[in-house]
Order: C-alpha cells, then structure tokens, then sequence
C-alpha cells in the first residue's frame, strides 16, 4: 500500500514539473515572438539612421558608444577617461566609466548590436509594466522603436537614456513584471540610475515628497555606495570630475547653446547669451521647473496614477537638465501610453481633456522633430554659434519643447487640484474599485499600493 501511494505521488510530481515546464516553454516562446518585430526594426533603425550606416553588412555608427568603449579601455590602461584622444568627451561620472569596461571585451559589432537589442528590450519592459502585452505590446513597440525620434536616436547613438529610464520605471511603477518576485528592495535601480547620470537624482526628491521613505533611503544609499566604490577604484579621475562639477564646469563648454539642447537653461542662455548671471537665471528657472514637476508628481501619486507621476517627474528632470539633447526626451514613450489608458481599468479618476490634450501636443511636437522630414526645430541656423544670432521668432521656435514640457506640468497641477476639490463621484473612472478623490488625498501617501512594483 504504501509503496502504490509512493508511486502515485511520484507520478503526480513528475506530471506537476513536465506541465510548468510546458508553461514555461510557452511563456518564453510568446515572449519571444512579442520581441522579434520590435528587435528587428530597432536594429535597422540603430544601424541606418546616420548616413553610411547599413544593416547588412552591420556598419552603424555609435560615436557614443565608441566614446563609452573608449572610456573603458582607457581606465583598463591606468589613464584619464575624462581626457581622451577623441572629438567627443566622457561627461559621465566615474561608475559610468567603470560600467564600460565590459564594453572593451569584446568586438565592437558584437557591443552595438547586444546594446541595441538590450535598448529595445529596455523599451518593452517599460511598456508592459504601464500595462501592455501580446501583440499590442509587439506592434506598439516596433511603432516607438520606429517613429519616435528620441527612441531610434538614442539606438543610434548607442546612449543610455532607454536603460536610465527602464530602470526608474521597473522600479517605481507598479504593474505587470516578468519576475514575479522583486529581487531588489525598492530605490536601488533608481539610486544606480543617478549613479550613472546625475538627472533621475529628481526621483529622490520624488520619494521623500511622496513619503516613500525606504526607496528614498536606499537610493541614496546605493547611489554614494557605488559612488565611493568607484572613488576608490579610480581616485584621481573621481575627484577631477567631483571638483570641476562642484565649480559649474560641466565638460560641455559653449555646446551648452547648441539648438538641440531642448533645456530651460538651455533656452534662457541662448536668449540671453553665454555668462555668469545667464547661467545663475537658467539655473534658479530650472530649479524651479523641477520642484513643479515633482509637486505635479506628487499629486497624481495621491490620486493613485503612479505611473503618470512617474513619467511627469522625469519629464521635469530632462527640462531642469542644464543639458537634455532633442533625443533624450525619451519619457514621451510612457506618456503616451498613460494619455491612452491601456489600463483603464486600474486608474482611479479619469485624466481631465485639457490634461490629455496638453499632453498629446507635447508628445506630437516632440515626435515630430524627425531629421528626415526635416522639422520646423531642426531648420534653424545652428553650428558654430549661429544659435547666439537667432531672431525672436527662432527663438521662440527653439523654446516650443520647454515651453510645452513646462505646461504640461503647470496643467498636471491644476488638474489634479481641481479633481481634489471634484464633489463626490464627479471624478470618477467608473469602475468598480474607485475612490473617492477627496478620501484618497486625505489618506497618507504611503498607503497608495506599490509594493508589487
């Protein structure tokens, strides 16, 4: 008897392990076939975006990418990264420079086309937590990968703002997760994220205004742990960069003007022209600009949209940057996708018309700077500080994505201050789960669910 009960029980697990295995082939295999289309059309945009470039053979053109590569074998061989033989300059901090020495290992085919099918990986991950799978997320995906300027440069260039921005939304963004069970406590991909860049530092001020103290902590935490880490690896480079941060010079120079830079600072410089009390006015405007886009943050976190909070915060980090290139503007991928509700049904109130529309001019505008058509922005006399003799009216054409960034954030606040004073029931989405805006705001922040980020 018991060895018949034995048996059974052997069969019975055998049968348990052969049927999650089948569902974890098939798991992978619809992962896989979700991922082709949107990898494809990224390494053609990766590899043909610049002039010369082809896929076949793989010939693209990386200059950031090779300047990374370049930073990594120059520490390997003991010297100084921030001073290289190259036209363009390492500007990132020192563990940036660490992270690249891996690049260094092997050939550079093998480095542009792994970063790029890890870019657009990066963007799916993204697009699934907002709430987005199966053939939407694949045909979504490819679409952003394709038509959205800052996306398909960002590949092209081989830059890291698709990964900083993966980082912060898998690790403050509630929804849908490949692994089920977090592995990092919340606030470490974010504290890495500033570690490499020192923009996503706006999300700590996130954390502490929206009382997650814990992420706060350990992403500061993480960021001067991996900071000191790298003080102590490579000292003498850390402590030029540290210095010369300290002091105002941030490697750029007088590209700081050059039309691309889509930056508050970046406006107010080329309007005013290049000097100190410029750079104290573009400076004092940014901070100001990021404690906006951070109240905005804040609010729609208590209204329960963490995902537009989220994505509202690093709208503001990018227009507070003293420099944010067109392409960096990559945060309008999760915008849109919070503007179209994929997952209506987890949104607490609805986003107010003048919100979505606000929003959806600032994503156009932004998706529209294409070199191929060539758009309005990219008309303008620019090189060779033909930026510093603009007329008002090319002025006012480079200032249209702060201009419309800053809005948006002006318009999330009000928006979101007056669903707060909405009379009961008006603001709701209509779904069963829905609060009441006016409780939820009297509620503390820390009760609004994230833990499943």
């Amino acid at each position: 008897m018991t060895d018949g009960t034995t048996a059974d029980s052997t069969r019975t697990a055998t049968a348990r392990q052969g049927s999650s295995g089948s569902r974890g082939l098939a798991a992978f295999g619809r992962g896989l076939a979700v991922c082709v289309l949107p990898i494809v059309v990224g390494l053609w945009m990766a590899a043909t975006t610049f002039v010369g470039g082809t896929l076949i053979p793989w010939r693209a053109h990386m200059v950031d990418l090779d300047v990374y590569r370049l930073a990594g074998a120059t520490l390997l061989e003991g010297g100084d990264f921030y001073a290289l033989p190259s036209p363009l300059p390492f500007l990132y901090p020192p563990f940036a420079a660490l992270l690249a020495v891996p690049l260094t290992l092997l050939p550079s085919a093998a480095v542009e086309i792994g970063w790029t099918v890890t870019g657009v990986l990066a963007v799916l991950a993204v697009l699934h937590r907002l709430g987005l799978s199966g053939w939407r997320l694949s045909l979504f995906g490819a679409a952003c990968v394709y038509f959205v300027d800052p996306i398909s440069e960002t590949l092209a260039f081989g830059q890291p703002g698709i990964f900083l921005m993966a980082l912060v939304v898998l690790d403050l963004v509630p929804g849908p997760a490949v692994i089920r069970r977090r592995i990092l406590p919340p606030g470490v991909l974010t504290g890495l994220a500033a570690a490499v860049k020192l923009t996503p530092a706006i999300f700590v001020i996130y954390l502490i205004a929206v009382r997650r103290w814990r992420a706060a902590v350990a992403a500061v935490v993480t960021g001067v742990a991996v900071t000191v880490a790298s003080l102590v690896v490579v000292p003498g480079p850390s402590i030029d960069f540290w210095t010369r941060l300290a002091g105002g010079d941030t490697g750029l120079g007088h590209s700081l003007i050059y039309y691309t830079n889509q930056s508050v600072m970046a406006d107010v410089v080329r309007i005013l022209n290049p000097g100190p009390a410029p750079a104290m006015i573009g400076l004092g405007l940014s901070a100001v600009v990021a404690l906006v886009g951070v109240w905005a943050s804040m609010l729609w976190h208590r209204l329960g949209d963490v995902g537009l909070a989220v994505t509202l915060c690093g709208i503001a980090g990018l227009l507070a940057s003293p420099v944010s290139w067109l392409h960096h503007f990559v945060w309008v991928v999760p915008l849109a996708v919070c503007l179209i509700g994929s997952d209506a049904s987890s949104r607490r109130v609805r986003l107010p018309t003048v919100l979505v529309v606000w929003g959806w001019v600032f994503v156009g505008w932004v998706v529209a700077q294409l070199p191929i058509v060539p758009a309005p922005l990219r008309r303008l006399p620019n090189g060779a500080d033909l930026e510093l003799q603009w007329t008002w009216w090319q002025h006012a054409m480079a200032s249209v994505t702060a201009v419309l960034g800053v809005g948006l954030l002006v318009t999330s606040v009000v928006a979101a201050q007056r669903l707060r004073r909405a009379p009961r029931g008006s603001a709701h989405s209509g779904t069963p789960g829905d609060q009441d805006v006016e409780v939820m705001f009297k509620k503390p922040i820390s009760t609004v669910d994230h833990h499943n980020a």
